[in-house]
C-alpha cells in the first residue's frame, strides 16, 4: 500500500473500503503519525492565534 498522508479523508476512505486489512495498516500509520507530531489540532490553533496577534498589531 505504501505510506499515505494521514489526513480524514484518507482514514474515511479506508473505513469505506471496508476491508480489515486496509484498516489496520491506515490505523497503524495513523497511530505512528499522531505519535511522531502529537496534536496537531493544537499547534494549528496556535498558529492561527499568533496569525490573528500579528493581525492585531497593523
Amino acid at each position: 500500500m505504501g505510506v499515505m498522508p494521514m489526513y480524514g479523508v484518507a482514514i474515511r476512505e479506508a473505513i469505506a473500503s471496508n476491508d480489515l486489512v486496509k484498516m489496520e495498516a491506515v490505523a497503524e500509520q495513523a497511530k505512528q503519525t499522531v505519535k511522531e507530531q502529537g496534536d496537531l489540532s493544537a499547534a494549528l490553533l496556535e498558529l492561527l492565534e499568533a496569525i490573528d496577534s500579528l493581525k492585531g498589531k497593523k
